[in-house]
């Protein structure tokens, strides 16, 4: 290529601005995040040590326990945004994503308590 050809750039590309997300909301969206990884990985903590109490008292589990504490992760990180007063009115993808982040943090923590018990037990 040629120096000329550098220098001149051709005018029929019709480039879409691209948005940057102001630095408070790319702060405020890791914050959620972190939020959703930290409730989720103290649900699958609180999973392990109560189900497991349960299942040995009365013999067997339900998993219903499991789920009330997933749920209630889910719905406390509403609260949680309020008192870092972060924005805390998002869409139906944000609370999905933040379900969803929340969902796999404590199925990863719990499994792998768990599969630590079973060696364990073996």
């Amino acid at each position: 290529m040629t120096e000329e050809s550098l220098q001149t750039a051709p005018e029929s590309i019709d480039a879409a601005p691209v948005s940057v997300p102001e630095p408070d909301d790319y702060t405020g969206r890791i914050i959620r995040t972190i939020i959703a990884v930290v409730a989720g990985f103290f649900a699958g903590l609180i999973c392990f040590v109560f189900e497991g109490m349960a299942t040995q008292s009365a013999g067997s589990s339900s998993g219903i326990f499991a789920i009330l504490v997933l749920i209630a992760a889910i719905m406390i990180q509403k609260h949680v945004f309020m008192v870092l007063r972060l924005r805390y009115t998002l869409e139906k993808k944000d609370w999905f994503y933040q379900g969803f982040m929340t969902f796999s943090f404590w199925f990863v923590t719990w499994t792998i308590l768990l599969s630590g018990t079973a060696m364990q037990v073996a």
